[in-house]
This record gives structure tokens, sequence and C-alpha cells, in this order.
């Protein structure tokens, strides 16, 4: 097999990164927050340094496409809140459904590609590639990791637009999957190794969400990245 032991949130447009994971969600409330984070990657740099890096996945009940996702690196960057997911409705939410985001450069280009449940359903283009996110790479799943602004001016901050809904099998991977490996995979779990055994070395991280309830909040508490 191939793959790298280097940092496991390790994100390079030249070999893509892939995000996916099952979601349900039964209702949106815009009183509360009008977008809510399912991911949120962060280099730790200031958002107006040439050095910044994210990648943001957030949900919306207020468009007619629910996944609203940026992707930045550096002080300006060809996308910015791009939606996609002009399949799904927050009807169709409602039931549990397998979705997947390749992020990657093609040439002088950034792509994204919109899967679900195995299917391609949009891909997106837009002219000027992403050099790498580089630094003290961190992340969040269903809240913010880092402030967030419009135009220079904070309006959200770490910990902010909670995820009310359901997340299993979440995977982070630092390539970009072909789509014969998201169709194959998508339905059932992965295996992964990187220390004998070099098999899905591009698994950065894994939550099965399979520990099972104890009934001890210390303990049910606590997600392990398998």
């Amino acid at each position: 097999g191939t793959g790298t032991r280097e940092g496991n949130l390790k994100t390079n447009f030249d070999n893509g990164v892939t995000v996916e994971f099952w979601l349900k969600k039964d209702s949106f409330d815009a009183s509360k927050t009008e977008k809510e984070v399912i991911f949120d990657l962060w280099n730790g740099d200031d958002i107006a340094t040439a050095t910044y890096g994210r990648v943001l996945l957030q949900l919306t009940g207020t468009a007619t496409s629910n996944f609203i996702l940026t992707v930045q690196s550096g002080a300006s960057s060809p996308y910015m809140e791009e939606a996609f997911g002009t399949a799904t409705t927050p009807t169709t939410l409602q039931t549990f459904g397998h979705y997947a985001f390749r992020i990657y450069n093609s040439g002088s280009d950034i792509n994204v590609d919109f899967y679900k449940n195995g299917q391609l359903l949009e891909s997106d283009t837009k002219a000027g590639s992403l050099g790498e996110i580089t630094g003290s790479m961190q992340a969040n799943i269903g809240a913010l990791t880092s402030e967030a602004r419009i135009s220079g001016s904070p309006y959200a901050d770490r910990g902010w637009g909670k995820l009310s809904g359901s997340l299993d099998e979440f995977r982070f991977w630092k390539a970009k999957r072909t789509s014969k490996d998201i169709g194959r995979y998508w339905f059932t779990q992965v295996g992964g190794g990187s220390n004998e055994d070099v098999a899905n070395a591009s698994l950065g991280v894994y939550y099965k969400f399979n520990e099972g309830i104890s009934g001890i909040d210390s303990i049910d508490s606590t997600v392990l990245d398998y």
C-alpha cells in the first residue's frame, strides 16, 4: 500500500482531501443559528495573514442548497462559501444519508465534488489552485474551531454554530478518494493502519461512534478516533 505517516490533518490540495460522513438532521431553527458546523479545520493563523488556512463545512436550512463549503489558503481564495446540495432539502436530511466532499487541485484550478450515497451529484471548479495549508492544524466536528468573519468583521467565535443532529462514520482523508472507493465504502467500514501496515495510511481521522452507551456521562462523552 501507499500513504503518508505525516500529520493526520495534512491538507495538501495537490494530493487532495476528502471529508465523508453519515448525517441525519431532524430540523433547523434559524432563530438560534443560521449555520450549523459539520467540520471546521483551521491552521491557527489570523484570517488577514497570507498563511491563513481553513476548510469549513456548514449546514443551513435557509437556502436551496443545504451544504456550504469554505476553502481558503492565504488572505484571498477562489473559494468562499460555495453552496452544494441542490438534491437535498431539510426534509430529505431527516433520513440518514452518506455525504462526501472531495477537494483537490487540477492544473490551475481548485475542484470540489459532492457525493450522496456513493453517487456523484455535483462538481464545481474555480480558477486558481490552492497551496497546502500548513501550521498548527486543529479541527472541530460539530462547532467552529475559531472565529469566523465576513469582510474582516468577526461574527462568530470558537464553539459557535453547534450542530443539532446526528453524525456517524466521520472520515477525513489526506487524499482525493476515487469515485470507485467512495462508491464501494460509503455503506461499510474501512480498515486503517500506519504502523506495520500502510493500508489506508491516508485516512487521517476516523470516528466510528461505535463505543456503545454505558450510561455514565464521563465515559459516554469520550469518542475514539480509530
